[in-house]
């Protein structure tokens, strides 16, 4: 099955492109929330107060991804708050860092051919 992406915000930082974007979540809220009022939880999900969703980050270079990050259990009256209340932040960090290993690693690769 193909999961469907839908974008929240886009920018550059750290000299790389960051994708920030959302799916649904399969996790049952009551499995995530040890709240007695989950079922208003749920009800507000359904229909459409809150947003549940499972958040991606993914840390482009010239189109080629080379960090991601991913949080599940996102519960927001509209998914762009994810973006100011330091959740998104770290997994943007945590997709940089990922990245910057990433990019280490391949030009360690490619300066080891012989270009002549």
């Amino acid at each position: 099955m193909t999961q469907h992406y839908v974008p929240i915000a886009q920018f550059t930082q750290g000299g790389f492109d960051i994708i920030v974007d959302k799916t649904w979540e399969d996790l049952n809220p009551r499995d995530h929330f040890e709240m007695d009022d989950v079922a208003e939880i749920e009800r507000k999900i359904d229909n459409g107060t809150y947003d549940w969703f499972m958040l991606r980050v993914r840390v482009m270079l010239d189109g080629h991804e080379f960090g991601s990050d991913y949080l599940g259990g996102c519960l927001y009256e509209h998914a762009a708050e994810v973006m100011a209340d330091g959740a998104a932040e770290q997994c943007v960090l945590t997709a940089i860092a990922e990245a910057r290993t990433e990019v280490t690693r391949m030009k360690e690769r490619l300066n080891a051919f012989a270009i002549e």
